[in-house]
């Protein structure tokens, strides 16, 4: 529970209409609750004498001064950063990582929104401005656990931890520098098989660092099994925010979550644990929006968590996928919200985003979830619509579809089905029920002139034990992977499709192979996807009948409740602006 919120500063902006508070939520919980029974080592967590365990988070609150529609949105940092205001446009991207955030257009706060943030994440630097939790540090004998990272550039050593040139991390140290037992593998591909490096070949150059002979080569997946005794309680973030979001419902008709990738995940697995009520019993959350987390949760909540992940397969990449497993603890306990899941086409060509909503050893269509929708958003990617893809080192163009107008219309629906009990539009994903869903090898197929993966490398998802604890991670069976089919030209059918996708002049993609090395194979680069030529040869209409297009397309869009009234002409204007681009 919350035992005091503490307000350290309190800024009027924007002219006096909103204010922003600086403050930090000082909690305490009983390890022998029911309601706390899920957090891995809470029970041999330190205790004051009166058997609770302490800690803290900080916390960022954004609200207009006037006007207050008595709702409350609690956003989860993603690796600690407040971000922009989530739903806005225009926001300044340079005021987007830390601070106050831009709130752009004023989408939320002109609704009379309060949205708040709250830090989760033990091993930020909360030294630098990033929001985090000071967790606790359970007592507990040297156990295994591994690092695993792969470089786009060569490096000379590496941290142990998922530190990486943008993002810095607490590391888990070893207990024994010179540890015998430690071993290093490499390996090609993301699943390959992987080659033990020769223990006199690599080093720890202290507790806190590895190195190899000749430092560590770009495009290769390097793993780390060693020993470490610091065992923060990574899930009490989970617990703060569970109370954060009880403290700030008590002063609000309703409250709604939203987390983005990392933070998405966190939130799957905030349910999974059943942790929608707090230890009163009362929901926190009337409504969950979690977008590109695919299937997967984190590491949340487990001895040697490492919440940063990004790439390495981890237990809780496990079982249960599907939204009714998902919410099985939480149905259990009461107080499951309503829930949307959105994802791009990146996390379907990553092999686990169709797992939300299909049968994953027959890749059957599941049943509509009564309390949750799903959606994919065709022809878009992980990162969208930055300027950081021209860095990132892919074989194709990457294209820019931005789903941010989309979002905020799905936001509204979920606003609607979670506040006022409108029902939201049925979930929009592919289906083998309508030849929708398709193998991604059935899809590179149609791709000519190109530069395509090799089918063999591409990520799939093998079954996991998610109770596991051993290293090297045992992987099982691979799941079915599906994605979305696409049209003559090479855009998705499947899902909600933008009007640059609906009307295009060009093929857009979830996936993009990494650069071509001649000595590796071509792999899927993370995260991004391609801008190609359209496939078919049919003529592109000239630019007055594709505007007509366009904004019939758009109209749809705002028909079948995927567009907002006021967002149609920008998503017009913003459609035809692209495509002028595209043809320079």
């Amino acid at each position: 529970m919350l035992e005091r919120f503490e307000v350290h500063d309190t800024t009027l902006l924007e002219g006096g209409r909103d204010e922003w508070v600086v403050a930090s939520a000082h909690l305490a919980v009983d390890p022998a609750s029911l309601a706390n029974l899920r957090i891995a080592d809470l029970d041999v967590a330190p205790r004051d004498d009166d058997g609770l365990v302490r800690f803290d988070a900080d916390v960022r609150v954004l609200r207009p001064t006037t006007a207050s529609n008595g709702r409350v949105l609690v956003v989860v940092p993603n690796r600690g950063m407040t971000g922009g205001v989530p739903f806005s446009l225009d926001a300044d991207p340079m005021r987007a990582a830390l601070g106050i955030p831009d709130p752009g257009d004023r989408f939320l706060l002109d609704r009379g929104w309060t949205i708040a943030w709250c830090g989760w994440q033990w091993d930020v630097a909360r030294a630098q401005g990033y929001l985090g939790v000071t967790a606790p540090v359970a007592d507990v004998e040297p156990g295994w656990m591994r690092v695993e990272f792969r470089l786009d550039a060569a490096q000379p050593d590496h941290p142990l931890s998922d530190s990486s040139p943008f993002f810095q991390f607490t590391d888990y140290p070893t207990v024994d520098v010179d540890d015998l037992d430690a071993v290093l593998t490499v390996r090609p591909t993301p699943l390959g098989e992987s080659v033990v490096i020769p223990r006199s070949d690599w080093r720890f150059s202290d507790t806190r660092h590895v190195e190899v002979d000749g430092g560590f080569e770009p495009f290769l997946w390097y793993e780390l099994v060693y020993r470490s005794a610091y065992a923060p309680v990574a899930g009490v973030g989970l617990l703060a925010v569970r109370d954060v979001g009880a403290h700030l419902r008590e002063s609000h008709d309703h409250a709604l979550a939203f987390g983005v990738s990392q933070s998405g995940r966190f939130l799957r697995q905030f349910l999974f644990d059943g942790l929608n009520v707090d230890e009163h019993g009362r929901q926190v959350f009337d409504g969950v929006f979690a977008h590109i987390a695919s299937a997967r949760r984190g590491e949340f909540n487990e001895r040697y968590a490492q919440p940063s992940l990004t790439h390495p397969l981890t237990p809780s990449y496990g079982p249960p996928y599907d939204t009714a497993g998902l919410l099985e603890t939480q149905r259990a306990v009461g107080g499951a919200p309503k829930l949307f899941l959105t994802n791009s086409a990146w996390e379907y060509w990553r092999g686990d985003g169709a797992l939300v909503h299909q049968d994953a050893v027959t890749g059957a269509d599941l049943p509509e979830d009564p309390d949750a929708r799903a959606y994919l958003i065709a022809g878009t990617d992980h990162i969208g619509a930055t300027a950081i893809k021209e860095f990132m080192p892919t074989a194709n163009p990457t294209h820019v579809l931005d789903a941010a107008t989309v979002m905020r219309a799905l936001f509204v629906r979920l606003e609607q089905w979670a506040c006022d009990g409108e029902p939201p539009p049925p979930t929009r994903v592919p289906r083998r029920s309508d030849g929708s869903a398709v193998e991604r090898d059935e899809v590179l197929k149609k791709f000519h002139g190109v530069a395509t993966p090799d089918v063999g490398t591409l990520p799939w998802t093998p079954m996991i034990d998610p109770e596991s604890t051993q290293w090297p991670l045992a992987l099982g069976e691979r799941r079915v992977a599906l994605v979305s089919d696409v049209d003559p030209g090479g855009n998705e059918i499947a899902g909600i499709r933008l009007p640059a996708v609906a009307v295009p002049v060009a093929a857009y993609t979830g996936w993009n192979p990494r650069v071509a090395r001649p000595d590796l194979p071509d792999v899927l680069y993370e995260f991004v996807g391609s801008r190609l030529p359209l496939q078919s040869s049919d003529a592109v209409p000239d630019r007055a009948t594709r505007e007509a297009q366009v904004r019939a397309a758009a109209r749809t869009l705002v028909d079948d409740g995927f567009l907002l009234e006021e967002d149609l002409e920008r998503v017009v204007d913003d459609t035809v602006q692209l495509f002028d681009e595209e043809e320079k």
